[in-house]
Formats: C-alpha cells, sequence, structure tokens
C-alpha cells in the first residue's frame, strides 16, 4: 500500500519521540592520554566501559552513584583482571552509593595497575580516600551532568600567585601597596561598588563557583605524577 509522504513522516516521527532514551557513557579527554569515562547506565553501558578499559591504558572509569547488578560488575572485573597494556593505569572512582555488587567486585588484590579512589567514608574502602564528604562529593559528581566543564571541576587555581598574610603586613610596614590580582578574596570589601560620583551601591551577586571534584582530582594529580617520575 502507498503511503503519503506526510503519513510517513508522522511515524518517523513518533518512532524518534516515543522511543526508550538510552544513556551512553560520558567519555572526556583530562589530558596527556587520561581518559574520563562515566558509566551512567549499566543495563546498557557494560560492553561500552569494558571496551573502554582494553581500549584506554590510562582510564578514570567513574562507578559513583551507579546502581548495577551483578551481570555488569562480572563484566567490569573481567575487563580489569586482564593483563594491562605497557603504561597502564586505571583509577576506578566509588563511592557510598556505589552498587555493593561494584564495590565487591573491584575488592581484588589480583588486579594490575588498579587504583580505587572515593570519599572517607565508613561505608567504603578504596584505596585511597580522600578527605570530602559524602554530601560535596555528590554535589560535584552532579555538576557536570548539569553542564559544569571538567576541567572546571578539577583545578582550584593552582598557579594562581599567592599572597598570605604575612607578606601583605611586611609591605605595609614597607609602605609598599599590592596590586589588586595579588590581593586575597577577602582582602576587600566586595560588598560594595563605588560609582564615578562617589555614592557606594551594592555589587552584582557574583556567581558561585562549581565545585571541586576532589575525588576526580586526585585521581589526576597521581597520573601526572606518575608521568613526572617516569613510571609510565
Amino acid at each position: 500500500m502507498k503511503r503519503s509522504p506526510s503519513f510517513v513522516f508522522i511515524v518517523l516521527f513518533l518512532i524518534l519521540t516515543l522511543a526508550p532514551v538510552t544513556h551512553a557513557a560520558l567519555e572526556k579527554e583530562l589530558g596527556q592520554a587520561l581518559a574520563y569515562v562515566r558509566v551512567t547506565d549499566a543495563s546498557t553501558d557494560a560492553t561500552l566501559a569494558a571496551d573502554t578499559i582494553e581500549r584506554r591504558p590510562a582510564l578514570v572509569l567513574d562507578l559513583r552513584s551507579l546502581p548495577a547488578d551483578e551481570k555488569f560488575a562480572a563484566v567490569i572485573h573481567t575487563a580489569l583482571a586482564k593483563p594491562p597494556a605497557p603504561h597502564a593505569v586505571r583509577f576506578v572512582l566509588v563511592n557510598s552509593t556505589t552498587a555493593p555488587a561494584l564495590i565487591a567486585a573491584l575488592n581484588d588484590d589480583t588486579f594490575k595497575y588498579v587504583v580505587t579512589l572515593g570519599p572517607r567514608s565508613p561505608a567504603i574502602e578504596p584505596d585511597i580516600a580522600v578527605s570530602i564528604g559524602d554530601e560535596e562529593d555528590r554535589r560535584a559528581y552532579a555538576a557536570l551532568a548539569t553542564g559544569t566543564p571538567l576541567e572546571k571541576l578539577i583545578t582550584d587555581n593552582h598557579e594562581k600567585p599567592r599572597y598570605d598574610e604575612a607578606r601583605l603586613v611586611q609591605d605595609h610596614t614597607n609602605g609598599v601597596t599590592p596590586p589588586d590580582s595579588l590581593l586575597p578574596a577577602d582582602a576587600e570589601d566586595d560588598s560594595v561598588t563605588t560609582e564615578s560620583d562617589g555614592e557606594k551601591r551594592p555589587a552584582a551577586a557574583k556567581k558561585p563557583a562549581p565545585p571541586v571534584d576532589l575525588v576526580l582530582e586526585r585521581a589526576v594529580q597521581i597520573h601526572r605524577s606518575l608521568l613526572a617520575l617516569k613510571k609510565l
């Protein structure tokens, strides 16, 4: 039976709009050949995660806040148990809401070059416990999903010049006025602005800085250190 073009278009539109939405794993680059993969749906991303583990020697695998069953945990365990490629290091991020099946699967001393990281919590025992609360970790984890660029979550402006109190006192004694760019955030009153007519008016509200993902940041720092020490 011949269908009109408009009928075919409507059918295709309904197929596309009513089809189940799949949540593919998120993959990004962290620089210096370090990949970041976040699994968001264990029911669809098991094969993709396993392939990525084999394909990328230097990898951050984010399994935080992931509900998963024994089948998914077995796939991840099998992938991590395979002999790794040269210069491999796999950082696996977990937290208190990671599925217990996954936590159990990761607790394998035979893994090579696998390091688990997570918040310091009585609920989990990662290889490296990071000093961050569960709630703060969850907020940092959620920030990426709401549009915060990955690089904003793993930096705390290490390269910004520091101007500590000791130097501030020393310069004040010597009559030296430090440039505004070196002043600490609390060294001046940002609550008001002075207009050209001398009238003080409330300053515009500053946009809050995104949370720092300390767990992810620690993995990146360790990777950079291993590269500097020529261990990778």
